[in-house]
């Protein structure tokens, strides 16, 4: 089995119920073609850098799966066959990968992260930066261009 990751863009018209039905469907053709669901992140309506098929924001998706090649092409053609699908790009991103494997490390992250309980949100601080001016060792480095004094009689 290899692992592919698809990313696919969902027509935004469409209702939080039609949109996850669509989600649900496409997670059922990879689990029909005796493909293994690793991960589903859904990443909600965004806007789209250029207009696809005269639509501003789309639904963005990402499906990480393990599978057999004729089981992405079987995916990616019903995914060319729904109107309610923009636009997708697969990805292999691993040969022969043990499945198994795959899940027992899915697991391992998800169990810690369940144990620990939601975290609360807290906004980071930003490092503080050096000036380059003030760090010798990158003036040292950095060649300066010096005209030469002429004297003017």
């Amino acid at each position: 089995m290899n692992r592919y990751e698809t990313i696919f863009i969902i027509n935004p018209d469409l209702g939080d119920d039609e949109t996850h039905s669509v989600i649900d469907k496409f997670t059922g053709i990879v689990g029909a073609q005796n493909g293994v669901q690793l991960k589903l992140e859904d990443w909600g309506r965004r806007r789209l850098a250029y207009k696809i098929k005269k639509f501003h924001q789309g639904y963005y998706v990402l499906l990480d799966f393990a599978g057999v090649p004729a089981g992405l092409a079987e995916f990616e053609r019903n995914l060319k066959i729904d109107d309610r699908i923009l636009r997708f790009l697969s990805v292999k991103t691993g040969e022969n990968v043990d499945v198994e494997a795959l899940k027992a490390e899915i697991a391992a992250k998800v169990k810690p992260q369940a144990e620990a309980g939601p975290t609360p949100e807290v906004p980071e601080e930003a490092p503080a930066q050096e000036s380059v001016a003030a760090s010798p060792a990158v003036a040292e480095e950095i060649p300066v261009a010096v005209e030469p004094e002429t004297s003017e009689e």
